[in-house]
């Protein structure tokens, strides 16, 4: 069985519309073919975005064991 954890639903909802706007843009060879949007669309805001959902908000969301797990791996 898979422990659970307990995350903020506004938390959850940030993530989902964060995964919805890259699944937007990516979904679409065109958008990324182009080498001036890819950094455009990165330069826009998107990489923050990323590196928020990353630090922030999903490693928060992890018991210190798995951190440490994840850390020393």
């Amino acid at each position: 069985m898979s422990d659970k954890i307990e995350v903020p639903l506004d938390e959850v909802k940030r993530l989902f519309l964060f995964l919805e706007e890259l699944n937007h843009f990516f979904h679409q060879p065109m958008h990324y073919e182009d080498h001036a949007a890819v950094v455009k669309y990165i330069e826009g805001g998107m990489y923050e975005q990323i590196h928020s959902m990353y630090y922030h908000v999903v490693w928060n969301w992890l018991p210190p064991a798995v951190q440490k797990e994840i850390e020393d791996r």
